[in-house]
């Protein structure tokens, strides 16, 4: 979600510029000149009085006609950016100043595009005011309303008049939006899908009704005409345009297995490339990575190109391959691609390394970053890595210099994740005084536009801070307020669930808070760490176990190690627990617990020459 100040600012700014450009179409006109200038120009000049008023009224009208141009013109950039607000308020201003049915007509699609009903209501009322005897986009866009509204025409009454009324552009705009509704709306897929399906049927050379018969069909549980209307989508749109790929995701997480029925019963050799990614991704979230990468493959040997092995360097690092597999399929992939797809390769590798924590590799491909599209996120993934290898100090001087680029956003990363990375590194920084500072006057003071995620990013790292400083009441303190900021945030609920593990009077009510974490990011190595911690401190070494041994096998660290080694200790695996142990020798990571729980079990580690633990 986006700040509202920054909507606002953004609003603003678009209607300084739609001013200047007004001032600059009609302001000339207006200027007074002196008497005499005046008379030896009307005496010399070929326009009666009348005509000069008439030229300069239509150049006025042509100001404010660009003036209208640049406002509505930002207002869908800021929709194409995702600031989906600022667009709908460009709108609402617009039709405040034009009474234009055709503004109204896209600020009321926009508006219930957007969950804004109250705003639509706002938007149809206007209009109504304005236009009292509607005209067709005016019936147009009631039946629509009373479509999208709760509790409004569920069984899609007047459905093939309203279409049969409409251009291309307005029937696409119709479907998509129904489809919307259909997620939203409980109830009704089941009163329209036969209507919906009989009229896409009609419509059946758009993308968008087909696109609207698979939400409709699915919302059902039709799965044969589900799989049909995907078969029609996937022959009309081979390049998976933004409306397919939002419904083929809503597919993949509420009916995978339907999408698994379509790419079963569909030859995707003769479908894109696009379309191709979408079948290993759907097996990927059936938890299928073996069949994902053996039918990836397959794919590559009929169709070697850069998208594909990009999808297999992927699957190959989730899979824990050997470093030269993921190697081949990275280079196999810039080899053949474009500007664009080597970009997206090398930030791809990149962050792979950024995960495997090898940092000089990170640097060394985001050299190859060239891409206009991805030069935020080469931005902030450099950042990553110069705090890892040169230190908070360093990535900050390095932030500062990625705020400059003229685009706050990328592919994967948003201005969010550079101000939670400037968290981070603040609070990693040597001086820990220096620390609270910065991380105090964001706090205390947050940047205009910032908002309660980033500010209770900004306490839980100051809570870090407080516990390299031994300040634990300051820092439970720091966690109660971010998770009050952010009640559903796991990494937020982990972090106050295990400060309280070590409080025996408040260990139920940690323990408590890891359960919801777990519930909501059962994969987290952090969570497992912690949810087995705390089993263990309830007296359940057994329990605690397989969390802990997850969080070793997945992401060894120092502190997983020591929790598994005691926990091994304790069900009388000594040896074990001793491996464990030695093995944390090699980890990079805070020693601060192991050492503690050596020292507490008087474990004396020989010195090792055998490599750390892959």
């Amino acid at each position: 979600m986006l700040p509202n100040r920054f909507k606002m600012l953004t609003v603003l700014m678009a209607a300084l510029i739609a001013g200047q450009v007004s001032a600059a179409g009609g302001g000339a006109g207006d200027m007074k000149q002196p008497k005499e200038v005046g008379k030896v120009l009307r005496k010399h000049q070929r326009y009666s009085e009348e005509e000069i008023k008439n030229e300069r009224a239509r150049l006025a009208a042509v100001g404010e006609r660009v003036n209208q141009i640049f406002t509505l013109l930002g207002g869908e950039t800021a929709l194409q950016k995702g600031q989906a607000g600022t667009a709908l308020a460009a709108y609402m201003l617009m039709l405040e100043r034009t009474k234009s049915p055709e503004v109204a007509e896209r600020a009321l699609e926009m508006a219930v595009s957007l969950n804004a009903f109250e705003q639509a209501e706002m938007i149809y009322q206007k209009w109504r005011q304005i236009e009292p005897i509607p005209c067709e986009a005016q019936k147009r866009a009631g039946w629509l309303w009373n479509v999208l509204r709760e509790g409004g025409n569920q069984h899609l009454d007047g459905l093939e008049e309203v279409l049969a009324q409409s251009d291309d552009m307005q029937k696409r705009r119709i479907f998509l939006l129904l489809a919307q509704a259909a997620v939203q709306q409980d109830g009704l897929a089941q009163k329209a899908s036969k209507a919906v399906r009989h009229t896409a049927l009609e419509y059946g050379h758009m993308p968008e009704a087909a696109v609207a018969d698979a939400v409709f069909s699915l919302q059902v549980r039709e799965k044969d005409k589900a799989i049909a209307a995907l078969q029609r989508l996937s022959k009309l749109d081979a390049e998976i345009l933004p409306p397919t790929f939002i419904a083929l995701r809503l597919t993949a997480r509420q009916y995978p297995e339907i999408l698994d029925g379509f790419f079963q019963q569909t030859d995707t050799r003769n479908l894109s490339s696009a379309w191709q990614e979408m079948e290993i991704m759907n097996l990927v979230s059936l938890r299928r990575p073996d069949d994902a990468y053996k039918r990836l493959k397959v794919l590559l040997e009929t169709n070697p190109n850069a998208d594909l092995y990009i999808q297999a360097a992927i699957l190959a690092a989730n899979r824990k391959e050997d470093i030269s597999v993921i190697d081949g399929y990275v280079e196999k992939a810039y080899g053949r691609g474009m500007e664009e797809q080597r970009s997206r390769v090398a930030l791809t590798a990149a962050m792979m390394y950024a995960d495997r924590r090898d940092y000089t590799k990170v640097r060394q491909w985001l050299k190859k970053v060239s891409a206009p599209e991805y030069l935020f996120d080469k931005g902030v993934s450099a950042v990553v890595a110069t705090l890892e290898l040169d230190g908070a100090k360093a990535a900050l001087r390095q932030i500062r210099e990625v705020r400059k680029l003229p685009e706050q956003q990328g592919r994967y990363f948003m201005a969010d994740n550079l101000s939670k990375v400037q968290l981070f590194a603040l609070s990693k920084l040597p001086d820990a005084r220096e620390a609270l500072r910065g991380l105090d006057k964001i706090i205390e003071k947050p940047p205009a536009g910032s908002n309660t995620e980033l500010q209770a990013e900004a306490l839980v790292q100051r809570s870090v801070v407080y516990d390299r400083l031994g300040k634990r009441k300051k820092m439970i303190s720091d966690l109660e307020r971010a998770f009050r900021l952010a009640p559903d945030n796991a990494q937020i609920m982990n972090n106050l669930g295990y400060s309280l593990l070590s409080d025996s009077k408040r260990l139920d009510e940690g323990f408590a808070l890891l359960q919801t974490a777990y519930q909501i990011n059962p994969d987290d190595i952090a969570v497992n760490d912690s949810i087995g911690w705390a089993y263990y401190l309830k007296g359940d070494a057994e329990s605690a176990l397989p969390y802990l041994w997850y969080s070793f096998e997945n992401d060894p660290g120092p502190e997983v190690a020591a929790h598994l080694g005691e926990v091994l200790w304790a069900l009388g695996e000594r040896d074990l627990a001793v491996d464990v142990w030695t093995q944390a020798v090699h980890l990079t990571g805070d020693k601060k617990i192991w050492r503690e729980t050596l020292k507490r079990y008087g474990i004396t580690l020989p010195e090792l020459s055998r490599k750390p633990r892959k």
